[in-house]
């Protein structure tokens, strides 16, 4: 009777799964917790207005236009700041409205980045922002 016992254990810790498994014998491996970051601002005419944010852990990078101060799209981008003058774009739209699903995705490793609302020569005057930042 104790083998059937035996094996009866053994077959339901067998289907449970592997993954199941992996989790029992594993350590706790931390998320990618996502990370919102807002942020407002002013797009001169011919410029550009940037805010550096920090990547704990490789992961998905989202950044969504929240509003915008006029109907004339801008250019919207992710990179690396140059600096404390500059955020040298790695990727971009250069035609972005404001809405609610991001207009940008990129994957990026644990680091400091800056989001960066430019104007691409639609602007007849300056206008106000709102961007988040979803990271982990």
């Amino acid at each position: 009777m104790k083998r059937y016992g035996v094996g009866l254990v053994v077959l339901v810790v067998l289907s449970t799964g592997c993954d199941n498994l992996k989790n029992l014998f594993s350590p706790d491996s931390p998320s990618a917790a996502s990370s919102p970051q807002s942020f407002t601002g002013t797009v001169a005419v011919g410029g550009a207005s940037f805010f550096t944010f920090t990547v704990a852990q490789a992961g998905t990078v989202n950044v969504t236009l929240t509003s915008l101060g006029g109907s004339s799209p801008v250019g919207l981008g992710i990179g690396t700041p140059n600096g404390t003058t500059s955020c040298q774009l790695a990727t971009s739209s250069q035609s972005t409205t404001a809405g609610s699903s991001p207009q940008l995705t990129a994957k990026e490793t644990a680091g400091t980045y800056c989001v960066s609302v430019f104007d691409t020569g639609s602007l007849a005057a300056a206008t106000t922002f709102a961007v988040t930042v979803d990271h982990p």
